[in-house]
């Protein structure tokens, strides 16, 4: 242990008493001995903080656990959390994500073999909580992995709008977290922009390294915060506009995102009735979505009710 570089656990949890001890179990369980897991509860309404304190009282040596005297929300508790994070490297879940076996000793590994790296993750179960049943991995068909020099990378990330590195997979050098923590501009999808900066500010022979194994699991529930919709669109164009202001370098990947949002949000519209809305939107979408098919067809669709009237005439 004495030659283990300190892995600090990041663990947010708020009202997730179904779930915290299974994720902590999932922590405390790992091969790899020289562990900080930092737990932040964002003042729960259930038992949430009452299971944290047993665990706290049976793992006093591994387990750094701490309240907030009121709710700070996703950003604000993250950065209480990274503020009491000491290791040389931070490993990223939550309170209903679940750590598969050899997961921390393997991302230390891959990390401390290349001193280069300033970002690894890997492939991630998806899994419905009521049934335990497998719904699919994160990196498969259209998440494809991407690996290599984080300048490159990081474009890659930006035009997939986050959806290629699943949070719980990540491991980052600490020193290359922003010093500032999460961006409070940016009150719930912060780690994306998390992730763009450390990316960007990683060097220039800065890498990121992809391992294929599964070694985490996402729990899909009711609760979720991604299953609220489209609640985190705002952030989404937040995080594009602060990172266009400080990454210009960056500008094309972020046109090319947001156009693919735009693209999403005018089929949203039609689907929805709002033709003439879907119409404006669709019609400003740069000159890569025509080339494809379903971006004729869709805009082709909003004309329909045009098109029905001028034929009842």
């Amino acid at each position: 242990m004495s030659n283990q570089p300190l892995v600090s656990v990041f663990l947010p949890t708020y009202n997730q008493q179904n779930f915290i001890a299974a994720s902590i179990e999932s922590v405390v369980s790992q091969d790899y001995e020289n562990l900080e897991i930092v737990i932040g509860d964002d003042c729960s309404q259930d038992d949430t903080w009452r299971i944290v304190q047993e665990y706290q009282n049976r793992y006093p040596e591994k387990i750094k656990a701490f309240r907030n005297p009121k709710n700070l929300g996703i950003t604000g508790n993250c950065n209480e959390i990274l503020k009491r994070c000491t290791g040389r490297y931070v490993v990223f879940t939550a309170g209903d994500d679940l750590f598969l076996p050899g997961k921390i000793s393997t991302q230390v590994n891959t990390m401390s073999g290349n001193e280069s790296i300033v970002l690894c993750y890997h492939n991630v179960e998806v899994f419905l909580s009521e049934n335990n049943e497998t719904l699919y991995y994160w990196n498969s068909n259209k998440n494809k992995p991407i690996s290599g020099y984080s300048k490159s990378v990081v474009k890659e990330l930006i035009k997939s709008r986050n959806s290629i590195i699943a949070g719980m997979s990540v491991m980052v050098k600490r020193e290359n977290i922003p010093s500032a923590g999460y961006d409070t501009r940016i009150p719930i999808a912060s780690d994306w922009f998390m992730w763009i900066q450390v990316l960007s500010d990683g060097g220039s022979n800065g890498r990121v390294e992809y391992i294929p194994s599964v070694m985490s699991r996402y729990r899909r529930h009711k609760l979720n915060i991604t299953d609220s919709g489209f609640m985190d669109i705002d952030d989404l164009y937040i995080t594009l506009a602060i990172a266009e202001n400080k990454y210009p370098k960056l500008i094309q990947s972020i046109d090319h995102c947001r156009s693919i949002m735009r693209y999403s949000r005018g089929i949203r519209l039609l689907i929805n009735g709002s033709h003439n809305d879907a119409r404006d939107i669709l019609k400003i979408s740069p000159i890569h979505i025509f080339r494809d098919w379903k971006y004729i067809y869709w805009l082709s669709a909003s004309y329909l009710p045009i098109l029905l009237k001028l034929r009842n005439k």
